[in-house]
């Protein structure tokens, strides 16, 4: 979880840890997303941990947008993220995740609902 990079563009404190993209989360993706979500999981590490775009566009409440590209395919890969780690196993949560095409990435960043992510400068 790229807790340093949320909090720059987002000014929402996490705490360290670890992401799930349960079964039955998949599962719900796949059913609402079904030729996006094959695409995007064997890149979720990388969209996770490298973000091009941060996004909270307040009408779900405690979750995110981690936006990223994809080599080779067209507009970029959200996913949705809870914000707080999950009671029982400790963890974040992906809720959801599916392509949205460049238009749409630029309507969000210009409603200012997605922030470009500033890469870190590591020490």
């Amino acid at each position: 979880m790229p807790d340093e990079d949320i909090f720059r563009p987002l000014k929402i404190e996490l705490d360290p840890g670890e992401v799930k993209f349960s079964a039955p989360a998949q599962k719900h993706a796949l059913k609402r997303h079904p030729n996006d979500v094959p695409l995007i999981v064997p890149h979720l590490s990388q969209i996770l941990s490298a973000p091009t775009y941060l996004g909270d566009d307040h009408r779900n409440p405690g979750k995110i947008e981690i936006v990223g590209r994809i080599s080779g395919v067209a507009g970029a890969a959200l996913v949705a993220l809870t914000v707080k780690k999950d009671e029982t196993d400790g963890y974040y949560h992906v809720c959801s995740s599916y392509f949205i095409t460049q238009s749409e990435l630029d309507k969000k960043r210009d409603k200012g609902i997605l922030k470009i992510v500033k890469p870190r400068t590591r020490t």
